[in-house]
């Protein structure tokens, strides 16, 4: 009888603890979406701390253009992402692929060149933006990017990944552009395009995107 009792009591602390650890969990994840919404609001992304997509498109890539229309200068866009990410996450788990993209925003943000601007859009998306820079210059600033990002090696869980970087790109005259903010999202769309065409073609490559900001 005394040991029914003490195996019945033993299974219901464990229930007990596996309850709070339930709780515990809901709870961090409340916290997590807490705090990135109060990193959006304060434009930034929480997983970095790069300028986020709203910042990007909403703020610093219209203040971006419209300093290159007070130059006469044309202004060069990259979004890059990582290519091999979904495996990492797959067989180390979340933490580990959240992991790489920080270090990721880490060794973009310390190559950056001169007045080249960098925000993380979302996911494994990064933007960057520099200028003046015509389409020959964005190439060659992509392809440095990409050859730099697949031969460093990223902390990884309890070891390291190497990652491949698939990026579009795109040059545009500033002074077609009337309205920064509208040109930013449809430079951004474009982008994405480029970018689907550079990761179906199996990634680890450039793909450039026409724009048409004059309309």
């Amino acid at each position: 009888m005394a040991l029914s009792e003490d195996t019945t009591q033993l299974k219901q602390g464990v229930q007990e603890l596996e309850a709070e650890g339930q709780q515990l969990r809901q709870e961090m994840e409340r916290l997590r979406l807490m705090n990135q919404r109060w990193a959006q609001l304060a434009g930034t992304d929480s997983l970095t701390g790069l300028p986020n997509k709203i910042s990007c498109l909403r703020a610093l890539a219209p203040q971006d253009i419209q300093h290159a229309r007070t130059r006469g200068e044309a202004i060069g866009f990259i979004l890059l992402s990582g290519d091999n990410l979904g495996p990492i996450n797959e067989n180390k788990g979340r933490d580990a692929g959240d992991q790489v993209l920080r270090g990721l925003a880490e060794f973009l943000r310390s190559i950056l060149k001169g007045e080249e601007r960098l925000g993380h859009l979302d996911g494994s998306h990064y933007a960057v933006v520099l200028y003046p820079a015509g389409l020959e210059e964005v190439r060659s600033r992509a392809e440095e990017l990409r050859l730099q990002i697949g031969v460093h090696p990223f902390p990884c869980a309890e070891s390291e990944e190497t990652i491949t970087a698939s990026l579009g790109i795109t040059s545009v005259d500033s002074s077609a552009i009337s309205e920064p903010r509208s040109a930013a999202e449809k430079i951004f769309q474009s982008l994405n395009g480029a970018l689907y065409r550079a990761k179906k073609a199996a990634g680890n490559r450039i793909e450039i995107a026409v724009v048409d900001v004059s309309l």
